[in-house]
């Protein structure tokens, strides 16, 4: 099963059904040649839905000025992280930046802990993080 998401639907809201499973089989031809072929004489289509939505508003679009306001799983405030598709990653509003989001607050995570252990005063004990507080939403 596949399930692909276009995005910004302004360029293929007006699409036929037919137009955009051709346009989605030659570009899937292109990324995997072995599997795949525009024509299906490889892998078949045994069922499909186009869903596309009322209004080209109900699919977001990256636009650079909003970029700088997508928090980083970092937070200013100390030993409070969060992640979720909303957060500074690559993939804007879906399950892949949401994934994407809570590896890196989960690097951070690390990073700080491993920062305040080197800056411990006892070597030789183990040293307690404090506190951390997680925001994770989607």
């Amino acid at each position: 099963m596949l399930e692909l998401v276009f995005a910004p639907v302004d360029k293929w809201i007006a699409w036929s059904d037919k137009d955009i499973i051709d346009a989605t089989m030659g570009e899937l031809a292109k990324l995997f040649p072995d599997e795949i072929a525009a024509d299906q004489s490889k892998a078949k289509i045994l069922k499909y839905h186009v869903k596309t939505p009322r209004y080209s508003l109900s699919v977001y679009k990256t636009l650079p000025t909003c970029e700088p306001c997508r928090p980083s799983q970092r937070s200013p405030i100390n030993n409070f992280y969060m992640a979720g598709d909303f957060m500074k990653e690559k993939y804007l509003t879906s399950m892949e930046g949401a994934v994407l989001s809570g590896k890196l607050c989960a690097k951070a995570i690390v990073q700080d802990c491993e920062e305040l252990a080197l800056k411990s005063k006892d070597v030789g004990k183990s040293s307690s993080p404090g506190a951390m507080t997680f925001l994770c939403a989607n």
